[in-house]
């Protein structure tokens, strides 16, 4: 069964069509929600109220984009809100060790210094290399997702890996300095 088949079951209640497709993105979902949210409880959170929306939307897709083109629209929509609220009732979260998703892992040294420095990264260059990146996916389709003009992406995407390359190089003078 394909993508849009799939939604096309949602919108007609097929609960087994539902868990299909969060069997296929729950994944992608939490690592996209988790890049804009960097907290590990709201990006599960996040995670889950996105199929939620699915669900209750699925009627509403009218495929003229690719299905995660509108997956991933719909969870930048749910980060969005949990942004929002933040903003509104600012909250102190405790870490645990969920939220050292990487501490546990020994890297690379060059793939340690870039996760960091992507994490330094502004919310919305973080957001578009995420999307450029880690789920490959054209300028177009993120276009599409972050309802802005192309151009715009190809320019935040320029600006984000001019701005890697400088806390790339920092994080490295830092490291070597410390040795």
């Amino acid at each position: 069964m394909n993508e849009s088949t799939l939604i096309e079951e949602i919108a007609k209640g097929n609960e087994k069509a539902l868990k299909k497709l969060i069997d296929l993105y729950k994944d992608r979902v939490f690592a996209y929600t988790y890049s804009l949210l960097q907290n590990y409880e709201d990006s599960e959170e996040a995670t889950a109220e996105t199929f939620f929306q699915i669900w209750k939307s699925a009627k509403r897709f009218k495929g003229n984009s690719k299905v995660s083109t509108w997956i991933f629209g719909v969870a930048r929509n749910v980060c969005m809100n949990f942004i929002r609220k933040r903003k509104r009732h600012p909250l102190t979260y405790e870490i645990n060790e969920r939220d050292a998703v990487y501490e546990d892992v020994e890297l690379d040294e060059d793939v340690e210094i870039l996760r960091k420095a992507i994490e330094e990264l502004p919310p919305l260059h973080r957001e578009v290399i995420h999307l450029a990146f880690y789920e490959d996916l054209p300028y177009s389709e993120i276009a599409k997702i972050l309802n802005i003009p192309e151009n715009t992406v190809k320019t935040r995407v320029f600006h984000a890996k001019k701005k890697l390359k400088e806390i790339v190089r920092r994080l490295k003078n830092e490291d070597q300095k410390s040795s």
